[in-house]
This record gives C-alpha cells, sequence and structure tokens, in this order.
C-alpha cells in the first residue's frame, strides 16, 4: 500500500499511521498502523512533531456504524469496553498456557521458543498500539496465579522496552522469552511462602531468592541463548553490587537481565500481591525515579521511565484533592509529575508537591 508523507496541520482522524513515530529526542509515541485519533493529534502537538508517514488509505471516522459504536464505547469506563473485555480474554487464556508450558519445561526439559513467543504475541497483537495495551494492563484483576499473570506481564513489557531501545529482531525474541521464564523457579518454591499474606520470615526470604538458582537449573541445559539463562539467573543483581544470587560486578551482567530487573520491579510494584495493593502506575515511577538510580541500570531505566509514562498520555485520571482531569504532556526529565488539564485549566504536578494522581479513571 502506498503511503504519503503528511505534515502536522494536516493530519486527520481516521489516517494510518504506516511507520513508527518518535520524536526527535527518540521518544517513541504512535506505533505503525495506528488509526488516528484526537489523542494521536494532541500527543503529536505537544511533541512538536512536524510530520509522520501515512497509508493512502483513510478509515471515516464518521461513518454511521462506526461513530455509533464509537459513542457508545466512549461513555463505558474503559473496563466495560468490547476492546477491554475482549482482551481481557485472550489475556486469561495466554496465562492458562503458561502453566502448561511450564510443566513441559519441567517435566521433559525441553523449551519450545516458538510457542513461549507466541504466547505474549498473541496478547499484544489484541491491541493496536502500546498506549492501549498499558491502560488496559494497569485495569486487569490479578488471579490467583500471581506467577503466571507476573511472568506474562514480565514476558510483554519486556518485548515492548527492547523495541524502545531499538535492538535487533533476534534480541527482542530472546528477551520475550527471558520474560516469559524468569521466574520458572517459583515453581521449585512453597505455595506457603509464595502466597504468604505477612512479611516473609528470613529463611522464607532465603528461600524464595533460590527461586533465580533454581529456575536457572531447570534451562541450563536447554539450547536457549546465553542472555536467557543469565536474565534467569540474574535478574534480580544490583548495580549497586548488593543484588543476588551472586552480587557480581555491574558489568559483568547481560544486557538482557539488567532489562529484565528493571521490568520485574515495574510490574511487581503495579500488581497485587497476596502481602498488599498495586501501585498507581505514576506512583511506582515517581518511586523508580526517586530510589533505582544508581540500583538499576541508569540509562536503561531513564528511556522506560520516560517511554511508560508517554503511554498513558490522554487517559482520564483522578487526582487525590478528587478533581478529575486528562493527562496532556510528560516531562522528559520528571515522567512521574505530568501535566493534567482539569476543567479547562493545566496543572503541572512538577509545581505541586502535594498534588498527585490517584487513579486512572
Amino acid at each position: 500500500m502506498a503511503e504519503l508523507n503528511v505534515k502536522l496541520d494536516k493530519i486527520q482522524k481516521g489516517m494510518i499511521v504506516s511507520r513508527d513515530v518518535y520524536t526527535d529526542d527518540d521518544l517513541f509515541l504512535i506505533p505503525a498502523d495506528t488509526v488516528i485519533n484526537e489523542n494521536h493529534i494532541l500527543k503529536l502537538e505537544l511533541y512538536q512533531v512536524v510530520s509522520i508517514y501515512i497509508f493512502e488509505e483513510v478509515i471515516d471516522p464518521s461513518a454511521p456504524k462506526t461513530k455509533k459504536k464509537a459513542n457508545v464505547e466512549a461513555n463505558l469506563p474503559i473496563t466495560k469496553t468490547a476492546k477491554f473485555i475482549e482482551f481481557e480474554h485472550t489475556y486469561e487464556e495466554q496465562t492458562e498456557q503458561i502453566g502448561d508450558t511450564y510443566f513441559q519445561i519441567i517435566t521433559t526439559g525441553l523449551v519450545n521458543a516458538e510457542a513461549i513467543t507466541k504466547i505474549a504475541d498473541d496478547v499484544m497483537l489484541d491491541v493496536k498500539n502500546s498506549g492501549d495495551l498499558f491502560s488496559f494492563m494497569c485495569r486487569l484483576q490479578t488471579k490467583d496465579d500471581v506467577t503466571y499473570t507476573h511472568v506474562l506481564n514480565v514476558s510483554i513489557l519486556a518485548t515492548i522496552f527492547g523495541k524502545w531501545l531499538h535492538l535487533s529482531d533476534q534480541d527482542i525474541k530472546n528477551l520475550t522469552i527471558a520474560g516469559m521464564l524468569h521466574d520458572i523457579g517459583k515453581t521449585k518454591i512453597s505455595d506457603d511462602i509464595l502466597k504468604k499474606t505477612s512479611p516473609l520470615t528470613p529463611t522464607e526470604y532465603e528461600e524464595m531468592k533460590l527461586h533465580t538458582v533454581y529456575g536457572y537449573k531447570l534451562i541450563a541445559a536447554t539450547n536457549l541463548d546465553y542472555g536467557i539463562k543469565q536474565a534467569v539467573l540474574m535478574h534480580h543483581e544490583k548495580m549497586n553490587g548488593f543484588g543476588y544470587p551472586l552480587g557480581i560486578s555491574w558489568d559483568q551482567v547481560h544486557k538482557y537481565t539488567k532489562i529484565i530487573g528493571i521490568v520485574d520491579i515495574y510490574d511487581a510494584m503495579t500488581s497485587d500481591r497476596p502481602h498488599r495493593k498495586r501501585m498507581h502506575p505514576f506512583h511506582a515511577i515517581k518511586t523508580l525515579e526517586e530510589e533505582c538510580y544508581g540500583i538499576l541500570d541508569t540509562e536503561y531505566l531513564m528511556v522506560f521511565l520516560q517511554h511508560i509514562a508517554n503511554n498513558y498520555l490522554g487517559n482520564s485520571v483522578r487526582l487525590i484533592d478528587g478533581r478529575i482531569g486528562k493527562i496532556v504532556f510528560i516531562h522528559p526529565q520528571t515522567p512521574s509529575r505530568p501535566l493534567v488539564e482539569v476543567d479547562g485549566q493545566v496543572i503541572d504536578l512538577v509545581q505541586h508537591d502535594n498534588l498527585t494522581i490517584e487513579s486512572f479513571i
């Protein structure tokens, strides 16, 4: 299909993006194949994108059936929309597949890499763009199989993160697999520890830490890429040398390990756990900003936080004081403190220390 380069002032709703859109600072904005809507145009204006590539074909946003459906959907909470319900169904189906995949590895010692990547791919293919994907994921209700939902989330996040870093297709595929397998060692940990609702005892914590070693042993003899095995073993290593299981120098840590380490912590923060409720994504971003530079890989962490926050641009939110608004801009250096438009007034959270985002609408 032919494509055109279209200037910002000529971009219209219904146009289909033919190439991924980035800012001049290499911040990922809109993926290819996205149908442009008002939020996309706002994002392009805010980030002063000069032009984008689009397919010549245009989806008419005013077509009667589409318009009627869009109007109905626009008045529904995201969790009640057809797109979210379909996504949730696919997500739950693929979560069940992870249990079967783990069982096969444990019992046969064989790893079907293509089957593993398909699990994450099927979930990601169910939505058109990463903005919707993150919006949907943060609204999912965690089921009892915390380990399986967590590894699926980490696999998806690692895959997208690899694209943000412009890694090769093979690296991205390896990250998908590493994310899916990074916690396979928890199958060797007692449910009494995994599902405990109170803090772990020192003895229990030491046993929990062994999941990295157990996981590595389960896949050590397979033909998986070296970096995948390293990520399974060392995703809890830290830049300051105080991680586990080895506490090794950061220059010895594989890039897959550094990437999985970041998305593992982010997903753990933003998901329900037996002993605590999930953090709001912007609370998690703030915590990572304040506490994890110098602990997690600084270069990778900055890229991750900027992009993860940017994917919530256009989301409706409730502020801690009860007011409802829309995220309209993400500060590159302080992504946890966006600009929020409330009743026509733009509020810069950087200028209001006591004002934070409480929840998504």
